[in-house]
């Protein structure tokens, strides 16, 4: 399923717009692999900071055995590696060196993987009757870099993660299959584990600086939105879902010891804890209509929750 979707980009800079478009091309590729799958959950350009450093993750792939970054590359002439692992990017029969990006999408995924261990005891699971700490030591860390379909592929030497962008939802089902097929007692998340992360993932989520050039202002002319247009944009977060089966069917209520979120899907309560993505601080909700704010002791005010008309 796709947990987030593609934010539109607009680039006035050709190179820039050119990545966009592969992007947007790979984004096609996985709505049509797994759009429809309740066991791959797939975030498009998902941005994450953590002590002042950001991951930037083209496409993040989370499945039962792990996590799995796609960089996508848009080639419009060829891509070379040689036996050094030193990428080249050729037009015209001119070559330019480039940084490789699988180290690049490794070291995105190993920032994502330090942010989730900051957060393991609210993300995972305990066992032994609740005496051990499950943690994402055991989990898989695959990453894929995607060439644009425009592009051609010079392997000098062999590099299992480098693929066209068409290929990279088999590999993917290959990556999740070998996971299947390891020994009994392997990692693997729970279903409450990976409700939990979706939500994390979706909450912690930055979005970037807007490069396009500022437009001359002018009166809106875009329709009022209804608040079930609102509610679509308010997805599930680790601190807005039910804490009994993890739904974001939720409306909020107000109750004798505050704000709460009533589960439509299982009938259960769980408090209003909203947590500031920017600083991690709790925020107090107030009310204004049908829409929930939360503003936190750093004076960050956010969207909580809409409800329902």
């Amino acid at each position: 399923m796709i947990v987030k979707e593609l934010e539109i980009q607009e680039h006035t800079d050709p190179l820039r717009r050119a990545g966009f478009d592969a992007e947007r091309q790979m984004a096609h590729y996985l709505k049509r692999a797994f759009a429809e799958d309740p066991h791959k959950f797939v975030f498009h350009n998902l941005r994450l900071e953590r002590r002042g450093e950001i991951a930037q993750i083209d496409h993040l792939i989370l499945h039962r055995f792990g996590l799995l970054a796609v960089e996508s590359k848009s080639v419009a002439g060829e891509v070379s590696v040689n036996e050094h692992g030193e990428w080249t990017r050729w037009w015209k029969g001119e070559g330019r060196g480039m940084p490789s990006p699988v180290l690049q999408a490794r070291r995105q995924l190993d920032l994502l993987l330090a942010l989730l261990g900051d957060h393991t005891a609210e993300l995972m699971d305990r066992s032994m009757l609740g005496l051990k700490q499950r943690t994402f030591a055991g989990v898989r860390r695959d990453v894929l870099v995607a060439v644009s379909d425009g592009g051609r592929i010079n392997r000098g030497a062999d590099v299992p993660e480098l693929a066209k962008a068409d290929q990279v939802p088999d590999r993917v089902v290959s990556v999740v299959q070998a996971g299947q097929g390891r020994a009994f007692g392997s990692f693997g998340f729970t279903d409450a584990e990976l409700s939990r992360l979706q939500s994390f993932l979706w909450s912690r989520h930055v979005p970037g600086p807007v490069s396009t050039p500022a437009a001359p202002e002018r009166r809106s002319t875009a329709p009022v939105r209804t608040s079930q247009e609102r509610q679509s944009q308010a997805r599930p977060r680790l601190d807005v879902a039910c804490r009994a089966c993890g739904s974001a069917d939720l409306t909020v209520q107000y109750g004798k010891y505050g704000y709460y979120l009533k589960c439509a899907a299982c009938g259960g309560n769980t408090p209003a804890k909203p947590v500031c993505a920017q600083c991690g601080q709790p925020g107090k909700v107030s009310k204004r209509g049908l829409e929930f704010t939360a503003t936190c002791a750093g004076g960050h005010t956010w969207l909580y929750w809409i409800n329902p008309a």
